[in-house]
């Protein structure tokens, strides 16, 4: 394992991809306010705000899995020698990273229940899987290979015509 071989898009995808595991279950993404909130967590003994993980029902497994494909993205980049699987991750990560951060920004415009409010962790989560989805296209941009344009076409000549 090469801590070196990870260039910027893997250490922005990972990083963000760590980030996102601990905003999911340790962050309050909704609760809430005002009036209800003194009655409910002291009379009725209700929760009053809750995390990504408890809130999001079907979103949930979407954020993880990324989330993990970040992780592994930037895993595989630094003890791989070919570059036939982180290409495959970023590819894959890109586009649910994408998935993710359209889906947040939905759940950011309507919040799931009508008196919740949105907290901190949701606005955490949207930024941490617009960071995987920048730091896996990144990867992807920065893997190597010969530009196209400076490439001299060899080409052979044919006799002239008598």
């Amino acid at each position: 394992m090469s801590v070196g071989r990870l260039r910027r898009g893997e250490l922005i995808a990972g990083g963000s991809a760590a980030a996102m595991l601990v905003f999911l279950f340790g962050v309050h993404w909704y609760g809430v306010s005002g009036t209800f909130a003194p009655t409910l967590a002291l009379g009725l003994h209700v929760r009053t705000s809750w995390t990504g993980w408890q809130a999001l029902t079907y979103v949930r497994w979407l954020l993880l899995v990324t989330a993990l494909l970040g992780l592994a993205l930037a895993y595989f980049q630094a003890v791989a020698r070919t570059p036939a699987i982180p290409v495959a991750l970023a590819v894959i990560t890109t586009v649910l990273g994408g998935l993710s951060a359209l889906t947040l920004i939905a759940r950011v415009i309507d919040t799931p229940g009508n008196h919740l409010d949105r907290r901190a962790g949701v606005y955490l989560g949207l930024a941490a899987a617009i960071g995987m989805a920048y730091g896996a296209f990144a990867s992807l941009r920065e893997e190597g290979g010969p530009d196209p344009a400076a490439l001299e076409i060899e080409t052979v000549r044919l006799p002239e015509p008598t």
